[in-house]
């Protein structure tokens, strides 16, 4: 029986897994991480196109009765593991001293995992060159989201600061067994060999930001007000007179770029 408090959701409509695989743009020189890997209906589509894959099963039943369906392939290791206690630096150096050109990780992820552990694994040096997931299709919508949309945020700003994701496909909750109560959707994301703007405390930026979208239709004046440890009101409306923004103007309009120059001002 499924556990739903590990947000096992089984793809059962394998029309997905061409699509998935055709995203990753796998060859026998990557070396591909799986989280989650469940019956591993993906992990035997990703075991014929790619040169290992590194399997993460939170679920010991699941990982010994994964060992049985696959059996012991020399490009397949499974780990029994929790993926949010992973260190993905150290885990993507093992990969490539094994002679593998590029790490890719290629998932249906339980949907608790997905927005945090997309960003640790972007942010990771050296790490994941291609990333296609499946996840809650609100997710999956934020992250490609662009400035003016409904779905910008400050989500948004931070998974493309470090990678360029796209929207492959939506995909149904009839596609899972058992199906979860909303849809999901395929996302490919590569990260970045550098980010799109220069950044002196990247750190401070994504506290701003984060600030800035607590109250994302307030206009510029009004979004920090009752944000404990922001600038304030007299230094935040010199900063935006300094970058050029409008005032009115709310943070669900502004580009990355944008709010950089907001923050550079706040620096001087």
């Amino acid at each position: 029986m499924p556990k739903p408090r590990l947000g096992q959701h089984f793809l059962v409509d394998l029309s997905f897994l061409g699509l998935i695989t055709k995203s990753a743009e796998l060859s026998r020189t990557d070396a591909v991480i799986e989280v989650g890997p469940g019956k591993g209906v993906l992990t035997k589509a990703l075991l014929a196109q790619a040169g290992m894959v590194l399997a993460m099963e939170i679920d010991e039943r699941l990982a010994n009765r994964l060992h049985e369906k696959l059996g012991h392939s020399e490009n397949l290791e499974i780990r029994h593991q929790d993926a949010r206690r992973v260190d993905w630096q150290a885990v993507n150096l093992e990969l490539r001293q094994k002679g593998y050109k590029k790490v890719k990780m290629v998932s249906n992820l339980p949907y608790y995992l997905a927005t945090q552990m997309v960003i640790h694994l972007l942010a990771t040096q050296d790490g994941c060159e291609r990333i296609v997931i499946m996840v809650q299709e609100e997710v999956a919508r934020r992250m490609c989201a662009q400035p003016g949309g409904r779905d910008y945020s400050a989500y948004s700003i931070a998974v493309q600061y470090y990678g360029k994701p796209s929207f492959i496909k939506k995909v149904p909750a009839s596609a899972f067994q058992p199906p979860p109560r909303v849809s999901s959707a395929i996302v490919c994301i590569d990260r970045r060999s550098t980010p799109p703007i220069e950044l002196s405390n990247p750190e401070y930026f994504f506290i701003l930001v984060h600030g800035m979208f607590m109250h994302r239709r307030k206009t510029l004046r009004k979004c920090l007000q009752g944000v404990s440890g922001m600038p304030t009101l007299l230094v935040w409306e010199k900063a935006i007179a300094q970058a050029g923004i409008d005032f009115k103007r709310r943070p669900e309009t502004l580009d990355m770029g944008e709010v950089a120059r907001i923050v550079t001002a706040l620096e001087k």
